[in-house]
């Protein structure tokens, strides 16, 4: 009976042996670029960021019929489903690595400031986004997508370097300033939708839509008067004295018209159905615009982006991106190329693309 139990000892510890060898350890190392190393979980979070991009491709050119969509079994750029995720992860992988390879061989660090916002919006999207009912279930911490997060920053630090003022490839303040008064356009912008209304919901608005129309034009009410009105905002007075000493306090970083909207064309991230019809209108003219097919409407107020030089510096960037954005990407993604990727496929295997869990709602 002893030797029996002998053996079950044995066979015991030999079990637990070999279960810890399997175990895979935190913070396991799953790809390296180039000497940049990404720990299993980060390789999840890339994974389950690029399914997320795979699935919005596929219901992009989804029937309207297809109700319940078979992900798996489509093709993506004629890729399979599978492969082409697995793919876009290991690729955005190299592609975080080259910004950060050559961020460090300029000596670039990304601005605190920058880090700071990023976290702020880690942690928004995070618990207030639904990131967390996805990314936890699929093994992955806060800590690795706010990383993720970050490292996202190192492609801008870098552009700038490059291309932002005192760079290499400066671009001419001339440049900016014409780009940017072409491009963009500023205006108070206040809308309503016909989404749900019934044809006497739809009177009462139009005709309180002219009201502010008129309050406006005859000078009696300002935007922010008609503005608060239309949402429900208490007047200005109502605030807390320490709200009203924080918003001093951001004064110098904010434009002068805190009501001023971004209006840009196709070819901006600001894009806007507004743009043409604020472009054609005088500085501060007002127009009351009923949308095409009975959409709603729209109040348009015209500001001088020119008057404000909150824009040409909050701007910049973003204006320099347009202009020489594609030359960038194209450089970058030379060198990106010769990067040496090297997977850990024990480490990347327990990982796969039809075991991604999302959350039910």
């Amino acid at each position: 009976m002893n030797s029996l139990k002998k053996v079950f000892a044995v066979l015991l510890v030999l079990a637990m042996l070999f279960s810890f060898a399997g175990c895979h350890k935190k913070g396991e190392i799953a790809v390296t670029v180039d000497g940049v190393e990404f720990t299993s979980a980060y390789y999840m979070c890339a994974l389950v960021m690029a399914d997320g991009e795979a699935r919005s491709k596929v219901q992009e050119e989804a029937k309207e019929t297809d109700t319940e969509i078979d992900y798996f079994s489509k093709k993506i750029d004629g890729k399979k489903y599978v492969d082409w995720v697995k793919d876009t992860a290991l690729e955005s992988l190299k592609k975080i690595a080259a910004y950060k390879i050559k961020c460090d061989d300029a000596k670039l660090k990304v601005e605190d400031g920058t880090v700071t916002n990023t976290k702020s919006y880690a942690s928004y999207y995070w618990y207030n986004y639904g990131y967390q009912t996805l990314l936890e279930p699929n093994g992955i911490s806060y800590n690795t997508y706010e990383q993720y997060m970050l490292d996202s920053n190192y492609s801008g630090t870098y552009f700038e370097h490059v291309y932002g003022k005192g760079g290499e490839k400066e671009i001419p303040a001339k440049d900016i300033e014409k780009s940017l008064y072409e491009n963009f356009e500023i205006a108070n912008v206040l809308e309503a939708s016909f989404d749900g209304l019934k044809e006497d919901e739809i009177k009462k608005l139009k005709e309180k839509f002219d009201k502010y129309y008129k309050e406006l034009k005859d000078g009696k009410k300002s935007f922010e008067e008609v503005y608060n009105d239309h949402n429900g905002i208490k007047p200005e007075e109502d605030k807390k004295d320490e709200d009203k000493k924080e918003e001093e306090d951001k004064k110098e970083l904010e434009p002068k018209d805190k009501y001023a909207t971004i209006l840009g064309t196709d070819k901006t991230d600001y894009a806007s159905d507004h743009f043409k019809t604020v472009q054609k209108m005088k500085i501060n003219e007002i127009k009351l615009v009923e949308l095409d097919e009975k959409k709603g409407l729209v109040l348009l107020i015209k500001k001088e982006i020119k008057a404000d030089p909150y824009y040409l510096d909050s701007m910049d960037l973003t204006v320099r991106n347009m202009l020489k954005g594609d030359e960038f990407e194209k450089t970058m993604d030379e060198f990106i190329k010769t990067l040496k990727l090297e997977e850990d496929k024990y480490a990347t295997g327990q990982f796969k693309v039809k075991k991604i869990k999302y959350p039910e709602n």
